[in-house]
């Protein structure tokens, strides 16, 4: 019990008794709990506001990834292309007439 010394218990008990000595100490126990009970909430609070914070950055980073994927999609495509571009060579009209034509080439 903080601030309370045996001199003061002694002079509740004088003026009033057992009865004022429990209603005190219950009182001050009473200021106590409810100060824990304030912490308690503003660290329930201080919970909550990081699970918010850390389901919007999951939201984000979830964004963040379907962009990425989209963004791995179109290359995986265009270098597809790109392969199919250099395995078919229609670009070099000597490699196209060597592929299509049969027989001398001269």
């Amino acid at each position: 019990m903080e601030g309370i010394t045996l001199s003061v218990i002694v002079e509740v008990f004088k003026a009033f008794g057992f009865a004022g000595l429990i209603t005190v100490i219950w009182w001050i126990d009473a200021k106590n709990i409810r100060k824990l009970l304030d912490c308690y909430r503003d660290d329930t609070r201080a919970a909550v506001q990081r699970y918010e914070d850390n389901v919007r950055l999951v939201k984000h980073y979830e964004d963040l990834a379907t962009d990425l994927k989209d963004v791995v999609i179109m290359n995986s495509q265009a270098m597809t292309q790109n392969y199919q571009a250099i395995k078919t060579n229609q670009y070099c009209p000597q490699v196209r007439l060597e592929k299509t034509a049969k027989g001398d080439q001269r």
